[in-house]
């Protein structure tokens, strides 16, 4: 980043860069042209920065270019001298100007320009009651809006453009809570919220851009109600708005906004001391989340009153809804980790049976896993090895492939002795199930078998085995699957199997990816196995010589044959 960043400034990139009491602004030239702020301390360290391109990085290299250009303009005024220099004429030209022709430039200006009076009474907002920040900035965000749709509906390509306006005007809304105005801040941020919650409801936001701009309308209003100098009342302001707004499903339909803002919502519970209302909220809550579809925000919010209840200290009603509300599977797991850490594991082996019983009737074998998981942690505990051997070979020869973690764990528990039988008991046991089970159409016999037993092999090292599997197949993408386990010790037999699935392989391909992709192969297998250069460069050669009416084909080959 800081390397694209130094080409940027030695381009000249950046554009119309200025300083006025330590806040500096800049205009960077890349794909399009971004607008940023940086603010820098007396001893000259970076405090604050802000891009408005779409990185969503930390820093990006529009941001270091702007740094690299600061501290040049830094040294020029050190070294310049500030009299009559070209750096201070404008500071020089509104020094000179009286109040008076100020107002008329204002006046003139503000009739010729919209945007200028908008961004002009949003400045000094807090100078007049009169002024709706929230109703100014609701009306801007529409015409953004409309700006960038089309009948109505945003599509993909404007998402990015509509983001990054919106972005700079949630900028605008830190820059007040900065200057300690968390009113105007605030309402910028709800205009934000729900003007963009219904673009985000109804359009394309495949990059996610515009779901962005809501989540920093999120954290807006979170950094305000967490904030030490906003008043009291702001805080219950925000609150009542809570309490109203998170009525509305959607927040808590796409998302995680309204997870985000309902632990605000908590948060200022407990700073207001309003927990009855915050409790009675969450009840009323629960009723509208009715269903299938909402039973994961019902066990949200049965969670978040138990975690609430033992914040402030009611931990005997805590204590008795966690009792009534097992079924959810978090508040399962932390009873079962409290009998776990008391060495009561007949309690905690009951609380995984119980879940087990639970998630097997409603059907959710994945719950049934997460439970059997904590009986085979229980059972380490209790050195109990049959049922660690048990569990442990159920998890490591998983359906969908070995796990190596439990794969070794079992292993762990045999002797070098025990662990080949029981190896060669499951592997016989494999064979025979596959050979029984098979049905015509499933594919060969030893494709079915390199496909269950190929992770076991390659775990033990049975390259003799795993080569006569592969040996059947004919495939170069199957082939090459197997390149770096079986290359560096049958790099003869390999080079057999190669040469004819390229040929085949050249033979199917059909478009420049195709070919991109065989010719690397090709390179690949003459990088590693030296002595099938010839043989790789006459298939080559051959599929040249076969396909001259494919030149996307040829010029890849070329690239081999050079």
């Amino acid at each position: 980043m800081l390397k694209k960043g130094k080409q940027y400034y030695d381009n000249n990139a950046v554009l119309d860069i200025g300083e006025n009491q330590g806040n500096w602004t800049a205009e960077v030239e890349g794909s399009d042209l971004y607008n940023l702020t940086m603010s820098l301390k007396n001893d000259g360290e970076i405090s604050e920065y802000f891009c408005d391109c779409p990185y969503d990085g930390d820093i990006c290299k529009h941001l270091v270019a702007v740094f690299f250009a600061m501290r040049e303009e830094i040294k020029k005024q050190k070294q310049a001298p500030k009299k009559g220099s070209k750096k201070n004429q404008f500071e020089d030209l509104l020094a000179k100007i009286n109040v008076d022709e100020y107002r008329e430039f204002t006046r003139q200006y503000a009739s010729k320009s919209k945007d200028f009076k908008i961004a002009f009474e949003i400045f000094f907002a807090d100078k007049d009651d009169r002024i709706d920040i929230g109703e100014k900035y609701t009306d801007l965000i529409r015409k953004l809006v409309k700006k960038h749709s089309s009948r109505g509906y945003v599509e993909y390509r404007e998402s990015s453009a509509l983001a990054k306006e919106v972005s700079k005007l949630i900028e605008t809304g830190y820059q007040l809570t900065h200057k300690k105005n968390y009113r105007d801040g605030f309402a910028i941020a709800v205009s934000v919220l729900k003007e963009m919650m219904a673009v985000v409801t109804s359009c394309d936001d495949s990059n996610g851009s515009l779901s962005g701009t809501v989540f920093y309308a999120v954290e807006l209003i979170d950094d305000i109600a967490k904030s030490d100098d906003a008043a009291i009342d702001m805080k219950g302001h925000i609150f009542s708005f809570l309490q109203t707004e998170l009525n509305n499903k959607l927040y808590f339909d796409y998302g995680d906004f309204g997870y985000n803002l309902f632990a605000v919502f908590e948060d200022l519970a407990i700073q207001l001391n309003r927990a009855k209302e915050f409790l009675d909220f969450i009840d009323a809550l629960l009723l509208k989340f009715t269903g299938e579809y909402g039973d994961y925000k019902r066990k949200f919010l049965k969670t978040s009153k138990i975690d609430f209840l033992k914040a402030i200290g009611r931990t005997d009603e805590a204590e008795a809804l966690v009792q009534q509300n097992l079924e959810i599977e978090s508040i399962r797991q932390g009873e079962i980790n409290k009998a776990i850490d008391k060495k009561d594991f007949a309690r905690a082996k009951k609380l995984a049976n119980d879940g087990i019983r639970i998630a097997e009737a409603v059907k959710h074998p994945g719950t049934v896993k997460q439970w059997e998981k904590e009986l085979l942690r229980i059972a380490v505990l209790e050195k109990d090895i049959p049922l660690v051997r048990y569990y442990c070979k159920r998890f490591a020869f998983d359906r969908r492939g070995l796990d190596r973690e439990y794969y070794n764990q079992l292993k762990d528990t045999y002797n070098k002795e025990e662990w080949y039988a029981i190896l060669e008991a499951h592997i016989n046991e494999t064979i025979q199930r596959i050979t029984k089970d098979r049905k015509p159409g499933w594919g060969s016999l030893n494709s079915l078998l390199l496909e269950a037993l190929n992770a076991v092999y390659i775990e033990e090292k049975y390259w003799d085995r795993l080569l006569a599997l592969v040996k059947t197949e004919d495939g170069l993408e199957i082939l090459m699957r197997y390149h770096s386990y079986l290359a560096p010790h049958y790099p003869e037999e390999m080079l057999q199997l190669y040469l004819p699935a390229l040929m085949l392989q050249g033979d199917k391909a059909s478009d420049r990816s195709q070919y991109t992709s065989l010719v690397g192969t090709m390179k690949k297998i003459i990088k590693d196995i030296p002595q099938s250069k010839d043989s790789v460069i006459a298939i080559a050669k051959s599929l040249k010589d076969k396909y001259p009416r494919k030149p996307a084909m040829i010029d890849e080959l070329n690239g081999i044959l050079k």
